[in-house]
């Protein structure tokens, strides 16, 4: 009997009853992707970070006199010797120069192209990686995106960089898409500008990527200045420090959103319920009138409003994965996996949002007197 009048109660309210779905799964589907996020992409982001991306940054010690200082190639045996080599995963030189390309000033790197997949594998490239070496009378580079959009250059164009009285012709094999500076910079192989500026066998920097905890790096940064003299080794936490905050941003945003979509979702089930027991007046007073307790009378609506929580709640949880897989993916380039927690924490807040929003509409059901209202209907 009381399933068909709650069935009853759904199909003659069904616009109520799916707007309380829905604003249900809205908060939990932003709770349910905070969870997940939350428990996700910090785990990755740390063991990332071990597996990739350089975190130690090798670097000339200044001269006193402030003239430019460099590196030598040979200097950079070390590292792949003895115990640096046991934690340095890989390691590559980069060498930067001002040059002109059409009349522009640009920035060139000579680096090794085939190793930069090993410390930078986030950047992503238009056409090929460029080989080291020289290709005909042209040499292959790869060009940062803002600067082939600014100079018109596309894939198989050449053009010739000028550095004082030296030229090189370059033929571009990639464009280069990183989201950070190297998109205004211009990469070829190392060899070819240490002969453009006439520095052979310098270096400026090498970046280091070395698999190791945060309190070793420290360690490894000293080892590596007692092993290379006239270095300056320096620990690099950009990466995790912006993992972290773009993580705390995101999650305070949707953090904002979900409280107050919460906020918004109580306010209209404490509507549709508020206007329910007033439109049913009639019907909880029959029912009282019959012998139906208080008890009974809050079981039944109850398990109306538990209903629309569970729904909303499982749907909320599917929708939330959906929304923190697609930030984990665009945003911090990691996949997200479901959570037996991010299901609970949905439920937890649909059962809070029905629980609080309903109660005074409830308490109005129990206190209607069955004798005043079948006496108002006669």
């Amino acid at each position: 009997m009381w399933w068909r009048i709650i069935r009853r109660s759904f199909l003659n309210q069904k616009t109520r009853q799916t707007l309380s779905i829905l604003s249900i799964v809205l908060g939990t589907s932003l709770v349910a992707a905070l969870v997940n996020l939350s428990l996700d992409i910090p785990r990755k982001a740390s063991s990332q970070l071990q597996a990739y991306g350089a975190n130690i940054l090798i670097l000339p010690q200044t001269s006193p006199a402030g003239d430019e200082t460099y590196l030598l190639e040979e200097d950079l045996s070390p590292l792949r010797q003895g115990d640096l080599a046991q934690s340095i995963t890989a390691y590559i030189p980069y060498l930067y120069s001002q040059v002109e390309i059409a009349g522009q000033k640009v920035v060139l790197v000579g680096t090794w192209l085939g190793s930069v997949p090993k410390v930078s594998p986030w950047w992503q490239v238009a056409g090929n990686w460029p080989s080291d070496g020289e290709n005909g009378q042209e040499t292959e580079t790869m060009v940062g995106v803002q600067v082939a959009e600014k100079l018109g250059l596309k894939i198989g164009d050449s053009f010739t960089v000028k550095y004082r009285d030296n030229q090189q012709t370059l033929k571009v094999a990639g464009i280069v898409t990183t989201g950070a500076g190297e998109e205004n910079q211009v990469f070829v192989s190392l060899d070819t500008v240490q002969k453009l500026v006439s520095l052979p066998n310098k270096i400026g920097l090498v970046q280091v990527n070395a698999q190791t905890s945060s309190r070793s790096l420290t360690q490894l940064a000293q080892s590596i200045e007692q092993s290379i003299p006239g270095t300056e080794a320096r620990v690099v936490g950009q990466i995790a420090r912006s993992e972290r905050q773009v993580l705390l941003k995101v999650q305070l945003l949707m953090g904002l959103v979900a409280g107050l979509i919460i906020i918004a979702s109580g306010l209209v089930i404490l509507s549709t319920m508020t206007t329910t027991i007033l439109e049913r007046t009639k019907e909880i007073g029959l029912m009282k009138a019959l012998g139906a307790s208080n008890r009974r009378i809050v079981s039944f609506y109850g398990a109306e409003i538990g209903i629309i929580a569970f729904g909303g709640a499982v749907i909320g949880y599917l929708l939330g994965y959906i929304i923190a897989q697609f930030i984990g993916q665009r945003v911090f380039n990691a996949a997200v996996f479901p959570s037996i927690l991010a299901l609970l924490a949905a439920l937890a807040v649909a059962v809070l949002i029905v629980f609080l929003s309903s109660s005074l509409p409830l308490y109005r059901a129990m206190k209607v007197d069955p004798a005043l209202t079948l006496l108002r209907e006669e």
